[in-house]
């Protein structure tokens, strides 16, 4: 067995319980049903669903000890998430090792929170705080068939807290090593038919090693207005924002990041009929701190740059009326347009063309635009079995169609005991940086390119980073499932068996031409993402099992062994979680986590030396996080509720020095003091307070 799996057994024989365990009540299977809605855009129990899926709950929520969303994903069989920075997390799983945060779609209340511009959720810049979400459903796999582009991996559908039925407030405060300093709050009423909920909040933090320097700062603002017709029809309006500032580590060097993010949503639901519109805008500013330079010779650097985006969505689905009853249809259709304008980013068709009224003038004004449309039937003709097939037609203005169907059998051959079978296409549309950003260049004093060269090498750098031929990354996968409940729904076992061919791949395709001077050719040479013509095939397994041998206590463990045909020693083949969750009567609550991740080799480190050298190679070793919560809870008088406790985020690295600190993306610092990579991660215990009434 691998040593990183020996790991965690090590540091956790056993997990005990706070104390002594009540006899356990007798549970009902039925009442122990899990609801989802995200696989098939319907309500159904877990079992019935056409893809694998997990779902985190408020229970989770409320006594894990993450501290970011990203931190509580990692409870799910496969999901890898990586902390490059405190303000730049990625999640990604069954495909391969990456930080580009772009494997995932995720949806905040049937928002899309990816930026089109960046192609990724910025995590950390969300108008919403941990604390604010209900429940988390992730599905793992394909889900291009129902919701289109990017749902390449899976998608991560967040449900946040709705108003109350009477006035209620909630505000906390935590703080601790790493300079983190959070407080949050939020208030609920009822006005007449109508609840209101405001919510907000600030987010500090240094680097984990150094609380002097910024890592992230952040603000939150939220306000929600619901208006209930009915049991079943509902008006929503939601809007907020986030300001966000911080350090995000990229293919070309650190990047010192300001990003603000407004949003407004309005949203009809019932029964049979569902649709939303949302608005959102984004300014941002980028400084990148890394030089070009060529055999030592400092030519340039990067100019900082800024600029805005826009997204106007509209989406609808409609569950048509029953004609047959073992049959359900949905269908539904989606319109969206984004607009990127900067004075300060290079036009690649205009400002390299001398025809163009724009000619070597700075700044771009680009305009996309998308439409989908998707059917999804379920035909259950015997009992104890659910056929599913789903179509998606999408088009964009960037890359063109795509079609992703999808079709799943469900087999439920006794109480509580279903297999799966599937099989699903899907895509991922470049985002705006890989297929049209290019960075100015400034000139410094010293440097050789003077005169109308300077102007020659702003032309190459319409061919640095975007790429307009850039074509969508495709993915085909197969998988099988199982799922058991057992002594009356006290256990869980779910195994769940995949193969993913990937093709088209996208990645940094450096070209750099050298002439006869033995200086790059910047009439020839390129430095931008490109369809590398990599394929990449992926065999996984994941299982999972949860205990929950009383109502106060449930232990969980799950194995994911993944394998990249390809590139085999490129990434981590094995992920391991252990752990669990206790509440008490007497207001005792904590949870204790382990993560394992098995080395691997990274061979796309960035240069310290610049983006004209080549990518460097480094070996990662296992390693171990554990992420735990103990805290007391009690009332004050008869309506305050209080808990107090702290939180542990501590890094192991078994096999390397210093062995309570390691990078989840590989880094280094640079000689000259510059970061180059991920955050040396280290250990961080906060302490917080929290009360509501």
């Amino acid at each position: 067995m691998h040593r990183a799996i020996w790991i965690v057994f090590c540091l956790l024989p056993g997990l005990a319980y706070a104390e002594e365990i009540q006899d356990f009540e007798q549970l009902d299977l039925e009442e122990l049903l899990e609801v989802v809605f995200t696989a098939a855009k319907h309500e159904q129990d877990i079992g019935e669903s056409p893809s694998a899926i997990t779902v985190i709950t408020q229970e989770d929520i409320e006594t894990t000890g993450a501290t970011t969303i990203p931190d509580l994903l990692r409870m799910v069989p496969g999901m890898e998430v990586v902390v490059v920075t405190p303000y730049f997390l990625s999640t990604t799983s069954r495909l391969f090792w990456t930080y580009a945060n772009n494997h995932y779609l995720v949806r905040i209340d049937g928002r899309e929170a990816n930026v089109d511009l960046l192609g990724f959720p910025p995590w950390q810049v969300q108008p919403i705080a941990l604390e604010d979400i209900e429940r988390i459903e992730i599905i793992r796999g394909p889900g291009s068939s129902l919701y289109g582009a990017n749902a390449f991996a899976g998608v991560i559908s967040i449900t946040t807290r709705s108003t109350s039925e009477k006035t209620t407030a909630w505000a906390g405060l935590s703080g601790g090593e790493a300079g983190l300093l959070t407080l949050g709050a939020r208030a609920c009423t009822r006005v007449g038919d109508w609840g209101l909920m405001a919510s907000g909040g600030i987010d500090d933090s240094g680097n984990f090693t150094d609380p002097d320097t910024l890592g992230r700062r952040v603000r939150r603002l939220r306000l929600l207005a619901e208006y209930n017709w009915s049991k079943s029809k509902r008006l929503v309006i939601d809007g907020g924002l986030a300001i966000g500032s911080g350090t995000a580590a990229t293919g070309v060097g650190p990047v010192y990041t300001d990003l603000d993010i407004y949003m407004l949503r309005l949203a009809y639901e019932s029964e049979d009929l569902r649709g939303q519109f949302y608005f959102t805008h984004g300014p941002i500013y980028i400084r990148i701190d890394a030089p070009i330079e060529y055999s030592g010779i400092r030519l340039a650097k990067i100019k900082p740059a800024s600029g805005a985006g826009n997204l106007f969505d509209g989406e609808i689905q409609w569950t048509l009326p029953t004609f047959y009853d073992p049959l359900l249809i949905i269908a539904g259709g989606q319109a969206r347009a984004t607009n990127w304008s900067s004075d300060q980013f290079l036009d690649a068709d205009t400002y390299s063309d001398p025809s163009s009224p724009d000619y070597h003038q700075p700044g771009q004004n680009h305009w996309e635009a998308r439409l989908g449309a998707f059917i999804h039937a379920e035909l259950a003709p015997l009992e104890g079995l659910t056929v599913t097939a789903g179509l998606r037609l999408d088009y964009n203005t960037v890359t063109g169609e795509f079609i992703s169907p999808r079709a799943a059998a469900v087999v439920r051959p006794a109480r509580g005991q279903f297999l799966r079978l599937g099989v699903a296409r899907a895509f991922l549309k470049p985002s705006h940086v890989t297929a049209g950003t290019h960075f100015m260049a400034v000139f410094p004093d010293d440097s050789p390119i003077t005169g109308p060269a300077q102007e020659k090498f702003q032309e190459f750098m319409t061919r640095v980073v975007g790429n307009s031929e850039i074509e969508n990354e495709e993915l085909l996968s197969f998988d099988a499932g199982y799922l058991g409940r057992f002594f009356d729904g006290k256990l869980t076992l779910s195994w769940d068996l995949y193969y993913t061919q990937l093709r088209n791949l996208i990645a940094f395709d450096p070209m750099i031409i050298v002439d006869e001077q033995g200086l790059p050719d910047l009439d020839l040479s390129t430095f931008r993402y490109a369809n590398v013509g990599r394929d990449l095939d992926v065999l996984g397994s994941e299982f999972c099992v949860q205990f929950t041998p009383s109502r106060q206590v449930t232990l969980t463990a799950s194995w994911t062994h993944r394998v990249v045909l390809q590139a085999s020693d490129e990434n981590p083949k094995d992920l391991l979680v252990l752990g669990g969750r206790f509440r008490t009567d007497s207001g005792l609550i904590g949870s204790l986590y382990a993560f394992s991740r098995s080395e691997f080799t990274d061979r796309a480190v960035e240069n310290p030396g610049g983006f004209f050298e080549p990518l460097l190679t480094m070996h990662m070793e296992s390693v171990v996080l554990l992420l735990g919560r103990l805290g007391w809870r009690l009332r004050l008088g008869e309506l305050v509720d209080c808990e107090v406790g702290v939180k542990l985020f501590l890094p192991i690295s078994p096999f390397e020095s210093p062995h309570f600190r390691y990078r989840e993306k590989s880094g280094y610092f640079s000689q000259t003091g510059i970061s180059y990579g991920g955050t040396l991660l280290a250990r961080m215990t906060t302490g917080y307070l929290q009360g509501s009434f």
